[in-house]
């Protein structure tokens, strides 16, 4: 009899909701740099890869790719994938079809298990949130996968019996604990229980935990040391070893099945650990390759192996605070490492003012919705469907259907909507995130104040109840690390307060996005409607004017308003927009003779209620403004080159020594040569490198980033036409040249995406050097440009 011995590793893969609360967009963050946020960061280094992961054979050649979320077991949390929904659909794809994989690969059970929705920390949350918390969690998976969840991830594995009593009411079947969270064990049917606490529970079996209402839900407790190593030591160094540990970590001579697991970050697999996800894919396919062991998930083991014992859990406690759940509502001790020194007792208070929102909001809001809707806890839970279908008006037209107890007027309409988005920013206030860093001035606590604030917003407006003075208060006492704030406050009022905008500003902005041909974020994030009827517009370049009506509607809250809107742009130091009431005809005329006047901010300031200068600029519209207008500096400079370039042979055929700026214009001009001739795959390489060479002669420095950049750009479109035209050698033979030209300078050459369509060509070169052999000369042309072209991307063909 052959004893079954599985692995199953499980990533958590997460990160916190970042969007403005008001505009529903993730605004750029300079920490990220060179990024445009965490998301985009960490999306770049973790998730992206971890689709794709690399083999690598002995010669450093990339042997296979690896998905490795079709292998793993991982948590799919909705803040997370709503982001790559939208901003990196291939990555989102891809997570979704590993799960449809997976379930070929584990006998009908997905690799993906729910995620409570925004990582609250569930012993802490009222039971009605942790009923929403559980609800939506189910709902975003359903509608994500396409299947229910048989699993559910408790963030930070916090764990009170309340919350798995919920999970198994929404049908969950198991979740994954760390081993010091398990208090007892006994033998199903026994009556004596032995003490576990400590991290002493065998981690080889599931447990069944008994529950109040005669419910049960299964728990694995992972092997904590493997896990520990993997997280924070240097596993991750080599797969090979890796997948050893994995392997040595079964019982000698047990006659019983074993289940090896771990469970950590799942950013632990690139982010938090650079090529961890490589090390990942090895050892996936190291374990695959062996015979008396097998991978496989929680839910196919669940199915094939029912829980012999059962398990008491100790409530009230984590896998990231030794203290139970203290690190979200105390000064316990637990801290990042990075400033061993502070002090965490603004904890206490800021859970208490964060408390305090919730509990006065909660009544107010339950009695609001009761004369409106059939049963208000229903529509809260359903109110999940609003946001997956981003408040579109056949989402809202559905949901009313659902739940209004009467035909509704526009005005009770807004209000539901405005009650519902109230519940959902005081369930996001309560992100674990605000509490988990070493100081509330950290993103994760301005994000949950951000969210608060936004409640406390609607509630004023909706209910006519003013909280802000007491959560102010009661952040008073929250002391600062930060030097440059005095109290938790001071933190609200610099970092959190400023990010809100209502909808004259909504307007401005749009006017002002509109006058560069791009989307306002509030609208590309599906929050709002916003349509402009831009009736005058003059200039390009830098002077740019524009005026029109717009029209801005809240999609989350109902709320709507139609402007006179202008925008008027001179460099980034000189930017003025504004908006008033709709004026008519003659008052458009007037404003915009003042607009392109001698003194377009003046009249701006004078016409228009609400104005709006370069100080008020966003860090995000300053973000995309630049982005925007950068490319025209390059042009501006190469311009400047061409008329002075005569002036520059002249002194250099004269021996006299150029300025400086000269030398900086001419590096300019020649970068822009040689980026020019990649952006046309190097047709001719002899005149790259001359003008390289010519350059490094008069140690002329280029643009390396942008070299590189164009490049990577260049090779990524050939491998596309090379996958597109399946017999022509000519874009392989352009990745070559291109690749032999980069080499001349040390770039760094972004080839993820050509490697991918490299690998994923390997059929067709089988079948042409097939075809070859019979005498095709076409064919062996093709299949000698694929080999090249392969080595180049570092790819073995075989």
């Amino acid at each position: 009899m052959t004893v079954d011995r599985v692995v199953c590793i499980h990533g958590h893969f997460y990160q916190p909701s970042r969007e403005n609360p008001w505009l529903g967009g993730v605004e750029v963050q300079r920490s990220a740099a060179p990024y445009h946020d965490w998301n985009e960061r960490v999306t770049t280094e973790c998730y992206r890869p971890n689709t794709a992961a690399r083999i690598l054979d002995a010669d450093g050649m990339i042997e296979e790719i690896v998905n490795t979320y079709s292998r793993i077991s991982f948590t799919a949390a909705p803040t997370l994938l709503s982001w790559l929904e939208r901003h990196c659909p291939g990555v989102y794809g891809a997570i979704v079809e590993a799960d449809r994989e997976s379930r070929e690969r584990y006998a009908g059970h997905g690799s993906a298990i729910a995620c409570c929705y925004n990582h609250i920390i569930m012993p802490l949350a009222a039971r009605r949130d942790k009923q929403t918390q559980v609800a939506w969690g189910v709902r975003d998976f359903a509608a994500r996968f396409g299947r229910e969840p048989e699993g559910m991830w408790l963030p930070e594995t916090a764990v009170d019996l309340e919350s798995l009593d919920l999970m198994a009411e929404a049908g969950i079947r198991f979740t994954v604990l760390a081993p010091h969270q398990a208090a007892k064990v006994r033998q199903s049917g026994a009556e004596a229980w032995t003490d576990v606490s400590g991290g002493g529970v065998d981690t080889t079996m599931p447990y069944l935990c008994p529950l109040p209402s005669g419910r049960s839900i299964a728990i694995f407790f992972y092997n904590g040391i493997i896990a520990r190593d993997v997280a924070f030591g240097d596993l991750l160094s080599d797969g090979r070893r890796f997948a050893g540990r994995l392997l040595g970590a079964f019982s000698r001579g047990r006659e019983r099945p074993e289940l090896v697991h771990i469970a950590t970050d799942g950013e632990t697999y690139g982010h938090h650990r650079e090529f961890g996800e490589m090390a990942l894919a090895y050892c996936l396919k190291t374990i695959e390759k062996r015979r008396d062991v097998r991978l496989t998930v929680y839910g196919e083991y669940l199915d094939t192996h029912p829980p012999t014992h059962e398990a008491a859990v100790c409530e009230r406690t984590s896998w990231s605070c030794t203290h139970g759940v203290g690190r979200w509502q105390g000064e316990c001790g637990c801290h990042s490492g990075a400033h061993p020194g502070w002090s965490q007792e603004w904890r206490g208070p800021f859970r208490e003012a964060v408390v305090m929102v919730r509990d006065a909001l909660a009544p107010r809001v339950a009695e609001a919705l009761g004369v409106l809707v059939r049963d208000p806890a229903e529509a809260r839970d359903d109110a999940v469907s609003l946001v997956l279908g981003r408040w579109s008006d056949e989402a809202v037209a559905d949901f009313l259907a659902r739940h209004a107890l009467r035909d509704l007027s526009p005005d009770d309409r807004r209000r539901i909507l405005a009650l519902l988005e109230m519940e959902r920013q005081t369930m996001l206030m309560q992100t674990s995130c605000g509490w988990f860093f070493d100081d509330i001035m950290e993103p994760g606590s301005v994000q949950v104040m951000r969210h608060a604030g936004r409640a406390m917003e609607l509630a004023r407006q909706t209910l006519g109840l003013d909280l802000e003075p007491a959560f102010t208060a009661i952040l008073r006492r929250a002391a600062v690390n930060d030097p440059r704030y005095a109290t938790g406050a001071a933190v609200y009022e610099a970092l959190a307060r400023p990010t809100a905008v209502d909808l004259p500003r909504i307007g401005a902005g749009a006017a002002l996005y509109c006058l560069f041909g791009l989307e306002p974020p509030a609208a590309a994030s599906g929050m709002y409607a916003v349509r402009g009827d831009w009736r005058y517009r003059s200039g390009a370049g830098i002077w740019r004017r524009i005026l029109g009506t717009v029209r801005v509607r809240s999609r989350a809250t109902g709320e709507e308003a139609l402007f006179d809107a202008v925008a008027f742009f001179a460099g980034m130091d000189r930017v003025v927009s504004g908006v008033r009431e709709p004026g008519g005809d003659e008052a458009f005329r007037a404003a915009w003779e003042g607009v392109t006047g001698p003194d377009p901010a003046g009249a701006v300031s004078g016409a228009f209620s609400r104005v709006y200068m370069a100080p008020d600029l966003s860090d995000e519209e300053r973000w995309a403004i630049a982005r925007e207008i950068a490319p025209g500096m390059g042009e501006a400079v190469c311009k400047v080159y061409r008329d002075a370039a005569a002036l520059i042979d002249a002194l250099d055929d004269l021996g006299i020594p150029a300025p400086g700026a000269a030398v900086h214009l001419l590096a300019h001009a020649c970068t822009g040569r040689l980026l020019a001739m990649l952006g046309e795959g190097c047709p001719d390489p002899d005149r790259f490198f001359t003008l390289a060479e010519t350059m490094k002669a008069r140690n002329l420095a280029p643009d390396l980033a942008a070299l590189g950049k164009a490049a990577g750009g260049r090779i990524t479109l050939s491998a596309r036409m090379a996958a597109a035209r399946s017999c022509d050698p000519a874009p392989l033979e352009e990745i070559v040249r291109t690749v032999r030209c980069a080499k001349v300078f040390p770039l760094t050459l972004t080839l993820w995406e050509s490697q991918n369509i490299c690998i994923g060509m390997r059929g067709r070169y089988s079948g042409m050097r097939e075809r070859a052999g019979r005498g095709d000369g076409d064919a062996e042309r093709w299949a000698d440009a694929f080999e090249r072209a392969a080595a180049c991307l570092g790819v073995r063909v075989a």
